[in-house]
């Protein structure tokens, strides 16, 4: 018996990106998605209105950071799926049927790599492609995954990923996105990279510290080490 086709929501995160979102988001092939959702965080730039105007389904952020937010919008959606799109212009369009088409055929999590080759990042600066170097290894050998990228943004994951018991747990701080990783890593889950460039943003500004999210990062992978030498066996079971 065939199983089921995964549906898949597109989850778009902003704060003040109307300048990305009027001209990126009319270039989306919406047929791709079964929902679209926008979460956000108290946009001031008509950001709202336009996702009003353009009949996309909208929530308020619940809570500060954007993990969180994250959280918190995929606990209300009813597809199997999520893909992280950002509006400002970091994210190409051209890997989004590519990452959605692999989502349905059944992978646990799809990353658009900045890192693999031939892409490349116009937005990295020497200090976040080092960080992103360095917690990628960290986080590639919790299992035996081979990842490049484990803090872009842009990926699609089941939602059932984020049900784990660890996933709650080492939730804390700007460390969602490499959580995923993480989570997939020490799981074994069924993990695919696709190369995906990274162009310089267009709208919006870097709401990111380097220092604070680097040591976020640095405490959730710690843990995440913990619960691989010393959690509970049973606690690897699937959560479905």
């Amino acid at each position: 018996m065939i199983p089921p086709k995964k549906t898949v929501t597109l989850l778009l995160p902003t704060l003040n990106e109307i300048v990305g979102f009027k001209k990126i988001f009319p270039q989306i092939d919406r047929s791709l998605f079964d929902d679209i959702l926008v979460v956000d965080g108290g946009s001031t730039d008509g950001t709202v209105e336009f996702a009003i105007e353009n009949g996309i389904r909208i929530m308020s952020q619940l809570r500060k950071g954007l993990g969180a937010a994250v959280m918190d919008a995929i606990a209300t959606l009813t597809t199997d799926c999520v893909v992280e799109f950002s509006l400002d212009g970091n994210c190409m369009l051209e890997q989004l049927p590519l990452l959605v088409q692999r989502l349905r055929e059944g992978h646990d999590l799809v990353v658009v790599s900045r890192y693999l080759p031939p892409a490349h990042s116009d937005d990295d600066n020497i200090v976040t492609a080092f960080g992103n170097f360095m917690f990628t290894r960290f986080i590639r050998y919790l299992g035996n995954q081979p990842i490049t990228d484990s803090l872009t943004i842009y990926r699609g994951f089941d939602v059932a990923v984020t049900r784990y018991p660890e996933f709650e747990r080492c939730l804390d701080g700007p460390v969602f996105e490499p959580l995923v990783s993480a989570v997939a890593a020490l799981r074994d889950l069924k993990v695919l990279e696709i190369p995906g460039d990274e162009p310089k943003r267009i709208g919006g500004k870097s709401k990111m510290s380097v220092p604070y999210n680097g040591w976020c990062i640095l405490k959730m992978i710690a843990k995440m080490y913990y619960l691989k030498w010393f959690g509970n066996p049973c606690a690897h079971q699937a959560v479905k």
